[in-house]
């Protein structure tokens, strides 16, 4: 499913494999990899982030809504500043995760909190979802604030996802407002 979402400054929209160097600046990042659940070392080169993205254009189809990975780009010039996702949490039966990360340059901007908003209406509107969850590693303070900024509510700590020690926050459909 080809997906594009417009909010005052953003465009939500289906990765290309032509946004490899963008997409490089966040999973290539010191400054952003540590942070991703489940772990994963950076990105080394735009020759391995094109083979990712090739990889997520070739599965986005494949997924039911309203699970995917996408772009963040800003609308005035088109930039990528980000990345969305929507996936089963482990072990994958049920529990829908929502995740964003922005390239640093971008952080403080709002981007997360505005792009993300978007898709969790958007997933609650169309993906016959009743709730989202987010998970942080627990020194992750720029995540745990989107998530707190987004309405979610903590409902934990638990080591059972991705076998990391992580803080689970949680939005019912009923609770979301924009």
């Amino acid at each position: 499913m080809t997906l594009k979402l417009e909010t005052d400054r953003l465009l939500i929209r289906d990765w290309e494999e032509d946004d490899a160097d963008a997409a490089l600046e966040i999973y290539g990042s010191a400054d952003v990899a540590p942070w991703l659940s489940p772990a994963i070392e950076k990105v080394p080169d735009a020759a391995t982030m094109r083979l990712v993205l090739q990889a997520w254009t070739e599965a986005q189809p494949n997924f039911v809504v309203p699970a995917g990975r996408w772009a963040v780009a800003r609308r005035d010039n088109g930039e990528v500043v980000g990345a969305l996702l929507i996936r089963l949490l482990p072990p994958y039966e049920e529990d829908l995760e929502i995740g964003w990360q922005l390239r640093p340059s971008a952080w403080g901007n709002g981007y997360a909190t505005e792009a993300s908003s978007a898709l969790m209406s958007w997933a609650f509107k169309n993906g016959q979802v009743d709730e989202l969850f987010a998970v942080a590693r627990p020194n992750n303070k720029r995540a745990i604030a989107t998530a707190k900024r987004l309405g979610m509510q903590w409902v934990g700590e638990t080591d059972k996802y991705y076998d990391l020690n992580l803080q689970v926050y949680r939005i019912r459909a009923s609770e979301f407002s924009t």
